[in-house]
C-alpha cells in the first residue's frame, strides 16, 4: 500500500500550492466568477444566501473563490442586475462576512472587477447611456457614447476605487475583466475599437485605456496585492484578436499582473458563446490551447485556464505538463461544490459531473428560449429560476434549516429506475430510509440509456452512470427485471412509494402513422438497422434536432419538418444556438475549432418550419409548406419526435398503494433532466420534513 495521501498519489500537482508574491494558494483550483439573481439585494449588496453560496466553494476545496462581477460605479459600466456594489460602503457589511466564511477554509476571497462598456444598460446606470471606445448603436437600440480621456481617467479610478473597497471587506485578490466583450476587451478588440486617436488603431494604442486601469489599479493598491486578468485571448470573430495579438498584449502588461487568465469569446457573435462557456459541443477544456500559447510565448507570469474542467484528473495533467498553473472551473462547483476535496480524498468517482447544458447560465440570466431567435432578449418574459440539471440544492442550500428533518423512519417504494427514480432513492438512503428501486428492464437510467453512441451526449452518459455508481455504492435494495404492481407494493406495507414510471412517445393523429416505415425518434438508436438513406422526421423540436443531426452525421439525407416557425423550441438559448448552428456546420468534437465552416452538414439535412405533416405513405411524406402547397418528400424512414406524453395509466395505478404516493419526473409531465432530478430530491425532502405522518 502507497505511504501517499490519495491527492499526493493521484493529483500531485493539482493539489500543490502556489506562492506569487506574499499571497499562498493552497492548491490549484479557482472558482472562476459566477453570478446569480439571488445572491444581491435590490442596492446590488451581496446578501446572507451568497456568503453561504460563495463560501460552500471554498468550503469544497478551492484555493480561490471569485465573486460575480463588480458594480464600479452608480451611473455607468453596469449590464445586469448580478453585479455587487463595490462603490457604496455599506457592501461591507456582507463582504467581510463573505469573506471570513472563504477564509475559514484556508481559501483566498477574490472580486471580479468589471465595466460592461457599450454593453452597459440604461436602467442600471441612472438612465445614462452606455459608454464605450467608440460611438455606435447597440442591437438593442441603446446608444453608446464615445469614450473621452476624461471618462477614461474617471473609469480607472473607478477599478482602483473599487479595488479598495474589496480589500477593505477581506479581498485578498482581484479578477480584471478584460474579455468577453466588456469595455477592456472592447478597447483592445481591433473590431470593436473603431477609433482614430491615439487610443485605436494599432495594439500599441488600443492597449493605453487598459494599461491606464491597471496602473490606476495598482497604484491603489500597492505592489503585493495580486491581480488576475482576464483577457478573451481569441475573440471567435473575424476580423478580431486572435491569439498571437493577445499574446503580445499580455507581454505589454505582464509587470502590472500577477496573473493572466485566459478565456476566449466575444458578445458580437452569439454562436460564440458556446465556446467562451463551452456547451455540450464542445470537448472538455477546448480553450487550453490560449493558455498554452503564453507558456509557449515565455509569459512569465502565473497562466489560468478556464473551459469545462470538472475532471481532477484532467486538471492535474495539465498543469503537469506546465501547458497552465491554474485551473478555473465554475460550472463544476455548481454542479458539486465540494469536487475539489472529493478528489484531494481520492473518491473522484463520488463527483457529480456538470453535463454542460448551460441551464444554470441561460435560465439564470434571463435568456430564455422564447426570444432565442433573436440575439437581443426580452428579458421581461424570463422567470429568471436558480436551475442545475444534476445538482437539486444549487442555489437553494440557505433553505435548508427552513426544512427540519422530522426524524420519522420510513420504508419507501421507487417505481422506475430513470433518473428522477435514481435521485429519489438517493436522497431517500441519506435520509436514513429503506428505500426498494424497482426496475423493469435489466439496467438504470431511463432515458438517459440513450446517450451512449452520442459524441455530443457523452456528458449525460457521465451523469447516468455517476448516479448507478451512487446507488450500486448505497444501501439502496436494487430490483432488476422487476415490473412493480400495485398490488405487491401495497402488500409491502411501505409508508410511501415514489413513482417514477416515466413517458411514452406520443402518437400524433396522421394518416398512415401505424406504417411499417414509421419509427419513433426514441427508438432509433436501437433500431438504426431499420433506419433507410432518406429519411423524413416529423417534429421540430429538441429531440427532432439532435435526430436529424446524428443520423446526418451518419450519412443519412433528412429532412426535419417541424408545423411551427421555430425549431428548438423547448431548449434553452445556448443549447439552441448551437444545435441549429451544427445543424448547418459539421465538426469533430474532439479536435475541430467551433467556427470552422469548411464542411457543411446542411449538404445532407434540410429544416422545413410551418410545414404540416399531411400523410404518411409508403412513398413519403406529404407535407403543406407556409402557402399550403402540398408535395411529397420521398423518405425510405420516417421518424417521428412529436413530443412525449406521461404514463398517466401507470403513474395512477399506484393512487392509494402507501400514505404517500408522490409521481416525479416525466410521468408528472415531459420535461428535461432537471425536473427529473430536482422533483426526485423534493419528493423526499418533502417525505422527510413533513409534520404530519401516518
Amino acid at each position: 500500500m502507497s505511504e501517499l495521501l490519495p491527492f499526493e498519489e493521484l493529483y500531485p500537482h493539482l493539489f500543490q500550492p502556489m506562492t506569487i508574491k506574499k499571497t499562498t494558494f493552497k492548491n490549484r483550483i479557482f472558482a472562476a466568477p459566477q453570478g446569480m439573481n439571488n445572491l444581491v439585494t435590490t442596492e446590488s449588496f451581496l446578501n446572507p444566501e451568497a456568503c453561504v453560496y460563495y463560501g460552500n466553494k471554498a468550503r469544497g476545496g478551492a484555493a480561490v473563490v471569485t465573486t460575480a462581477e463588480a458594480k464600479i460605479s452608480p451611473i455607468n459600466g453596469c449590464g445586469h442586475n448580478n453585479q455587487i456594489n463595490m462603490y457604496d460602503e455599506l457592501t461591507l457589511r456582507q463582504f467581510n462576512q463573505f469573506s471570513d466564511y472563504v477564509h475559514t477554509y484556508g481559501a483566498l476571497v477574490s472580486i471580479e472587477l468589471s465595466h460592461c462598456g457599450q454593453w452597459s444598460l440604461p436602467q442600471y446606470n441612472g438612465g445614462r447611456n452606455p459608454i464605450g471606445p467608440s460611438a455606435k448603436v447597440m442591437p438593442n437600440g441603446n446608444v453608446c457614447d464615445e469614450m473621452t480621456e476624461d471618462d477614461m481617467l474617471e473609469v480607472a479610478q473607478q477599478f482602483a476605487d473599487a479595488a479598495i473597497m474589496a480589500k477593505r471587506g477581506g479581498a485578498d485578490m482581484a479578477l480584471v475583466h478584460g474579455g468577453h466583450s466588456w469595455l477592456l476587451s472592447q478597447f483592445i478588440s481591433p473590431v470593436e475599437n473603431q477609433r482614430k486617436d491615439k487610443y485605436g488603431g494599432s495594439l500599441e494604442n488600443r492597449a493605453r485605456f487598459p494599461i491606464m486601469v491597471l496602473d490606476a489599479i495598482r497604484a491603489a493598491m500597492g505592489p503585493d496585492f495580486i491581480l488576475e486578468y482576464r483577457l478573451s485571448t481569441n475573440e471567435l470573430i473575424e476580423g478580431g484578436m486572435t491569439v498571437e495579438e493577445a499574446v503580445e498584449f499580455v507581454k505589454m502588461i505582464e509587470d502590472k499582473i500577477d496573473i493572466i487568465h485566459c478565456s476566449v469569446g466575444s458578445r458580437r457573435n452569439a454562436v460564440a458563446r458556446g465556446v467562451m462557456h463551452p456547451g455540450r459541443f464542445m470537448p472538455h477544456n477546448c480553450n487550453l490551447y490560449a493558455a498554452e500559447a503564453m507558456k509557449r510565448a515565455g509569459i512569465k507570469i502565473p497562466v489560468t485556464t478556464v473551459g469545462a474542467i470538472n475532471d481532477p484528473a484532467l486538471a492535474d495533467r495539465i498543469i503537469a505538463e506546465g501547458k497552465a498553473d491554474f485551473v478555473a472551473a465554475c460550472r463544476a462547483f455548481i454542479a458539486d461544490p465540494d469536487w475539489p476535496e472529493k478528489a484531494r480524498a481520492g473518491r473522484a468517482d463520488d463527483i457529480r459531473p456538470c453535463i454542460k447544458c448551460l441551464r444554470c447560465t441561460d435560465v439564470g440570466a434571463g435568456r430564455t428560449n422564447s426570444n432565442a431567435k433573436v440575439i437581443l432578449q426580452d428579458f421581461k418574459k424570463s422567470t429568471r429560476h436558480i436551475e442545475c440539471s444534476v445538482n437539486p440544492m444549487h442555489g437553494r442550500p440557505w433553505m435548508m434549516p427552513h426544512f427540519p428533518r422530522n426524524g420519522v423512519h420510513k420504508k419507501i417504494a421507487v417505481i422506475g429506475g430513470g433518473p428522477a427514480g435514481m435521485q429519489a432513492a438517493l436522497e431517500g438512503v441519506r435520509q436514513g430510509y429503506e428505500v426498494v428501486l424497482y426496475e423493469k428492464s435489466d439496467r438504470l437510467g431511463g432515458q438517459l440509456k440513450l446517450a451512449d453512441g452520442i459524441d455530443f451526449k457523452q456528458d449525460l452518459a457521465n451523469f447516468r452512470d455517476y448516479l448507478i455508481r451512487q446507488v450500486k455504492k448505497s444501501a439502496i435494495d436494487v430490483r432488476l427485471n422487476t415490473a412493480a404492481t400495485p398490488e405487491q407494493v401495497k402488500k409491502d406495507l411501505v409508508d410511501a412509494v415514489i413513482v417514477a414510471v416515466g413517458a411514452e412517445p406520443a402518437k400524433p393523429p396522421i394518416p398512415g402513422v401505424d406504417g411499417s416505415n414509421v419509427i419513433f425518434g426514441v427508438d432509433v438508436r436501437a433500431n438504426l438497422d431499420r433506419v433507410g438513406r432518406k429519411v423524413v422526421i416529423v417534429g421540430g423540436g429538441m429531440i427532432g434536432c439532435e435526430t436529424a443531426l446524428e443520423l446526418g452525421r451518419d450519412g443519412h439525407q433528412v429532412d426535419l419538418i417541424e408545423m411551427t416557425d421555430m425549431l428548438a423550441a423547448d431548449s434553452t438559448f445556448t443549447e439552441r444556438i448551437t444545435t441549429l448552428h451544427f445543424l448547418e456546420h459539421d465538426y469533430d468534437i474532439n479536435t475541430a475549432m467551433y467556427l470552422d465552416e469548411t464542411t457543411h452538414i446542411a449538404e445532407r439535412v434540410t429544416t422545413r418550419t410551418e410545414t404540416r405533416c399531411m400523410e404518411i405513405t409508403p412513398e413519403g411524406v406529404r407535407v403543406a409548406g407556409p402557402d399550403g402547397k402540398e408535395e411529397l418528400i420521398p423518405a425510405d424512414t420516417v421518424v417521428l419526435t412529436a413530443g412525449m406524453k406521461p404514463k398517466a395509466a401507470e403513474r395512477d395505478a399506484f393512487w392509494g398503494t402507501a400514505f404517500d404516493v408522490i409521481p416525479v419526473g416525466d410521468c408528472v409531465k415531459p420535461s428535461n433532466l432537471y425536473h427529473a432530478t430536482r422533483t426526485g430530491f423534493d419528493a423526499i425532502l418533502a417525505l422527510s420534513t413533513r409534520n404530519i405522518t401516518y
